[in-house]
């Protein structure tokens, strides 16, 4: 009786009809066996890493939230969060340790933060293909659990308590109305393939030189983000992107009397430099925590887009559980030579620091040399060779703007203006004029 590699001995056996076929049946199977055996690697049993262990090392070197960008107790809450998410089934795995949930979040997170699969396999103890595998798993679980869903405020209530937390942070009262700040973010990705898209051109940027999306944020003064959405090609500028994301837009144009966005596109107010930084010091943190966004993303559209989104959620989460960082609050002491360079904090701008005047005081001297600027000569050489001119409605706007500014000296020096029957404009001292 011949027997086939994948029939099961006891099944083999049962069937036999005497001694001498069972005994040629369990032959075969035995030197089947064998050759497979001989065929097959050695097995390396793939000692998982004791995450318990791993994590008192590095609280003991203070080094936690500097590898996985969030304090213990914010990891323990992810961790908890994701666990329905992230079951396994062990049965194929070569090893005798399971692979946990926190093995799992702790190839993601690294993943993220820039690390290589290829490297966080040795880290946490896996073939490569599973890291892989735990890698994808960990995206997914992060998109997928609703406590890490972005999420604009419910009611009037909750967009102006956000409105106060922008006033505090601005340190300017006349900000009142302002509930978030939105702009895009451009991120690099692989040039998207003719089964993803069918104009595969739409995704260039030539400001970037590369392959992209456009990512569009709303931001709260906390710097978390209220909405977050990969909506359009890196080609695709702000405003058609806003037009195209349908939930944002129509949260933005029903929200309540007085309160409005920060931004570019038309119909929200145009952005203050205390409030728009808001966004631009968002986009810089998530990419400084998830170094994956620093270079360009590997991967289809959609993984693309679910990195960005996991990221995003990410960012939020660490923030409702360790807080934020208060750069705008911070005191800062200038040193002797910060003063002697007239470098001061000011309490009104981002981050404290604002642009001085040139000068000072009057008391201040500069210490000048003679010399000649061969970079404008150069430019002036340029401009003459090619005929080059201003345009004629400029010099007309700056004629214009320099006799407003002159009226106004005399203005201020006691005059006032009139006009005759002609139409021509004429000063007048305001002795002569009468007091009714």
């Amino acid at each position: 009786m011949i027997v086939h590699q994948d029939v099961d001995l006891l099944h083999a056996l049962q069937s036999s009809h005497d001694a001498s076929d069972a005994l040629e049946t369990l032959e075969q199977l035995t030197s089947m066996q064998q050759w497979s055996d001989s065929l097959r690697k050695e097995r390396l049993d793939h000692s998982r890493m004791s995450w318990h262990h791993h994590a008192n090392q590095l609280l003991h070197e203070g080094l936690f939230v500097n590898e996985y960008t969030m304090s213990f107790v914010a990891h323990k809450d992810l961790v908890e969060i994701l666990r329905p998410y992230l079951q396994r089934k062990e049965y194929n795995s070569r090893s005798t340790e399971p692979i946990a949930v926190e093995h799992m979040v702790a190839a993601g997170l690294r993943h993220l933060q820039g690390g290589r699969v290829k490297d966080a396999r040795h880290i946490v103890k896996t073939s490569r293909a599973v890291c892989y595998a735990v890698v994808d798993d960990f995206i997914d679980a992060m998109n997928s659990a609703p406590e890490l869903d972005i999420n604009f405020p419910q009611n009037a209530d909750e967009w102006r308590a956000v409105n106060e937390g922008f006033r505090r942070r601005s340190f300017n009262d006349t900000m009142s109305g302002t509930v978030g700040a939105l702009d895009g973010f451009f991120q690099r990705s692989n040039r998207p393939t003719m089964k993803e898209t069918n104009n595969v051109v739409s995704y260039y940027s030539g400001h970037y030189e590369s392959y992209g999306v456009n990512c569009l944020a709303a931001v709260k003064a906390d710097l978390q983000f209220m909405y977050f959405g990969v909506i359009s090609p890196g080609s695709t500028n702000d405003i058609t992107s806003y037009a195209m994301a349908s939930a944002l837009r129509q949260v933005i144009e029903s929200l309540p009397l007085g309160l409005y966005f920060q931004s570019i596109p038309r119909l929200l107010q145009l952005p203050f430099v205390t409030l728009r930084i808001r966004v631009e010091m968002a986009f810089g943190r998530m990419v400084n925590k998830f170094r994956i966004l620093s270079g360009k993303v590997n991967g289809s559209l959609d993984r693309v887009s679910a990195i960005l989104n996991a990221c995003a959620r990410l960012h939020n989460f660490i923030i409702q559980r360790d807080g934020p960082c208060e750069e705008m609050t911070v005191e800062m002491n200038a040193s002797k030579e910060e003063m002697h360079l007239q470098i001061r904090p000011d309490i009104a701008a981002p981050l404290g620091m604002s642009y001085l005047p040139t000068i000072p005081d009057d008391s201040y001297v500069f210490e000048m040399e003679d010399g000649v600027s061969q970079t404008r000569e150069e430019v002036v050489n340029f401009l003459s060779d090619n005929l080059l001119r201003r345009p004629v409605h400029n010099i007309l706007r700056r004629r214009r703007e320099l006799a407003s500014a002159e009226q106004q000296r005399e203005l201020d020096d006691g005059w006032v203006f009139s006009q005759n029957a002609d139409g021509g404009v004429f000063a007048v001292g305001t002795e002569f004029i009468s007091p009714n």
